[in-house]
């Protein structure tokens, strides 16, 4: 079955989910629903507030719309469930007033702002009623209405088998839901019992996979050799303008003895903000460099693949190393070029965005794959780039450090390297909550520091207002273009065009633009020594091991530097969590603490093609390793296992009933 026969996706629509990953009928399946709606709920006006619910209500108010100023308008009513009324806004949604009718029935889940005795949700997610709806509706946030896309899903469960690649017997000895049936209870719950279950087996079976990939993939001898000696490590440590850390010098030895073995290497290195892994990736790159093989290094961002190209350039260069650029917002020209160089190997160190893996690139010999923040991939994008090459080693970077707990349990015998040391001259971060009443005095603060040409971040959580909940970078970019602090500020974020957002962060590092507002498209691997301060708007919205990333961007040169952190929350829970975070300075005690509150799932960074809010947590994984053990020892799975690396799913066949 194709995606284009399933009623209701025509060419838009089909286009729409080719842009987040969705191809196939097993892709759509993998894509879980975000949230789900309980109809039966009976609401009480004990709700707390900032607790999220769900329930079925009639409309009682007309749904209208209201102009607040240009550029953002409001759609109220009012839903009543159990004889109280929930006023619901909508802000910048007009299709809310259209769609919404007084004695109609809706479905609503949302956070609870409670004035008073009142009860308001501010825009909650809202769906209508069908008449095939259970009592667990299932919401999608996807670029086609979620109705449509529960609709197609429905269609794929009745139009194709899926078949698990965990033989039966060892799925039955361990009490492995079927994952046909697990797949549709996660879609088509019947109950809330039901969907956790079918969510565990589904995320058992999901981490299963990963682990007795890594296992396989570690297991799996090289047919090729690094020539170069170790010298060359010397030469390189002795051409760098300042000294590595001790834990930097141990990390290259560990790298080097990996890539001289006999075996492929899989290896994590995981390190502070700031501790200096790159110019280790850098130094593996130049070993592969010299022994005749390309490596490619691939990022999130194109910002950060174009500061790694200019590092290159600075200590590469002057080693013969020919480093080569690829991202989206090169031109015609540039890009044919960058193909061409790496097609023939004109180039031997490349850096890139996912621009790396399209069908387009070749590679003469690629041979080592470097992953930069390998928690913004998934392990389906990392293989891509591996399978560039062939057989190729693997070594993935990550400042969000992962709890060893989990990290034993997930990893297992893959090649673990920790750089906690930093270097010598790096200043300490001060962290600290500011109250409302202090904003002002901050902005002065943030101004005098502006004349000085010391820089400042700004980050929000989104990007326009009208959700009076979050704050927006235009929100904040129109008010400070009100103030004395306009001359110095500039914006950007994910919807600007990649050549924008390099000409403003270019405009940022060389001090044109001293107060930078922005989204978190700045969170990864920036660097500006000039930047001393960042604020975080609605900081308790964010994870504590990003908050960490975030807090990284300052600090990178020689004065003190601050964190602000503002809250729009007033949940005790939320700022005592806060005030943890400000005693903490190292992003492996940070990723302690965010493990014990929210769990696995920030860590673990395992999604196929957007099928997680799957919920990870030690037991799983636990549970997947054992599991693991079985399938190898089976055997039967593990061909598929290995071939499916070129195109990683744990499903293994999708086909029609």
């Amino acid at each position: 079955m194709e995606l284009s026969e399933i009623k209701g996706i025509g060419a838009k629509r089909l286009q729409s989910l080719n842009e987040m990953g969705i191809f196939t009928p097993s892709d759509l399946l993998l894509r879980f629903p975000d949230k789900y709606i309980k109809r039966s709920t009976l609401l009480s006006r004990d709700v707390k507030d900032g607790e999220i619910i769900s329930f079925s209500g009639e409309i009682t108010t007309p749904a209208k719309r209201s102009y607040i100023r240009r550029g953002l308008n409001v759609v109220n009513c009012s839903v009543r469930n159990n004889d109280i009324n929930v006023r619901c806004s909508w802000f910048n949604q007009p299709f809310a007033a259209r769609s919404l009718n007084v004695g109609d029935t809706v479905y609503v889940i949302g956070k609870v702002k409670k004035f008073k005795s009142s009860i308001q949700l501010t825009n909650p997610t809202f769906v209508l009623p069908q008449a095939c709806d259970g009592d667990v509706i299932p919401v999608y946030k996807t670029p086609i209405p979620s109705r449509t896309f529960a609709a197609a899903v429905t269609t794929a469960l009745e139009n194709v088998k899926v078949n698990s690649f965990i033989p039966k017997s060892v799925a039955d000895k361990y009490g492995l839901m079927p994952l046909q049936t697990a797949l549709k209870c996660v879609h088509m719950p019947r109950s809330e019992n039901e969907l956790s279950v079918a969510r565990r087996s589904v995320a058992i079976e999901n981490m299963c996979y990963v682990i007795t990939s890594y296992r396989l993939l570690k297991n799996d001898r090289r047919d090729f050799e690094y020539t170069a000696s170790r010298e060359c490590v010397d030469k390189f440590v002795d051409g760098l303008p300042f000294p590595l850390t001790s834990d930097q010098m141990r990390a290259a030895e560990e790298i080097v003895d990996a890539l001289k073995s006999d075996k492929l290497t899989n290896m994590l290195v995981q390190g502070e903000v700031g501790c200096g892994k790159t110019v280790i990736a850098l130094l593996a790159m130049y070993f592969a460099a010299e022994s005749g093989y390309q490596s490619a290094i691939m990022t999130p961002t194109e910002v950060l693949a174009r500061q790694h190209y200019a590092t290159m350039v600075k200590l590469l260069e002057p080693l013969g190393v020919k480093p080569q650029l690829l991202c989206a917002s090169m031109n015609a020209r540039q890009k044919e070029a960058a193909l061409f160089n790496i097609k023939y190997g004109l180039a031997n160190c490349i850096v890139g965005t996912q621009s790396l893996i399209s069908d387009g690139i070749e590679f003469k010999d690629l041979r080592l794959v470097i992953v930069d923040e390998q928690q913004r991939f998934g392990v389906n994008q990392r293989a891509k780039l591996e399978n560039k090459g062939g057989k190729t080693d693997m070594i993935v970077m990550t400042a969000t450090p992962i709890p060893r707990t989990l990290a034993l349990s997930l990893y297992g015998e893959l090649q673990q390297i920790e750089i906690k040391s930093m270097p010598s001259d790096r200043p300490k971060v001060h962290t600290s909550i500011v109250p409302q009443a202090k904003i002002q005095n901050m902005f002065k603060y943030i101004g005098q520091k502006a004349a000085v040409d010391e820089r400042t971040y700004i980050i929000c959580p989104r990007i326009d207002g009208g959700d009076d909940e979050l704050t927006g970078v235009e929100d904040i970019y129109n008010m400070l273009r009100k103030s004395e602090l306009a001359p110095y500020i500039g914006c950007i974020h994910g919807k600007m065009k990649d050549a924008d957002k390099n000409e403003v962060m270019s405009a940022f590092k060389s001090g044109l633009i001293k107060i930078l507002i922005s989204t978190t498209v700045v969170e990864v691997g920036i660097d500006v020594p000039e930047a001393t301060t960042v604020v975080i708007y609605d900081a308790e919205r964010f994870g504590l091991a990003q908050l960490h990333q975030i807090r990284g961007r300052v600090g990178r040169g020689t004065k003190e530097s601050y964190c602000f952190l503002i809250e729009n929350d007033d949940l005790p829970q939320s700022a005592e969590r806060l005030r943890e975070f400000c005693t903490l300075t190292d992003g492996f005690s940070v990723s302690e603490l965010d493990f014990k509150l929210r769990g696995a799932g920030d860590f673990v960074g395992l999604r196929q093609h957007g099928s997680g809010n799957l919920e990870i947590d030690v037991d799983i994984i636990e549970r997947a390793r054992t599991l693991s053990d079985a399938v190898i020892a089976d055997g039967t799975a593990t061909e598929y296992i290995i071939n499916s690396l070129k195109s990683p799913e744990f499903i293994r066949s999708v086909t029609m009933n």
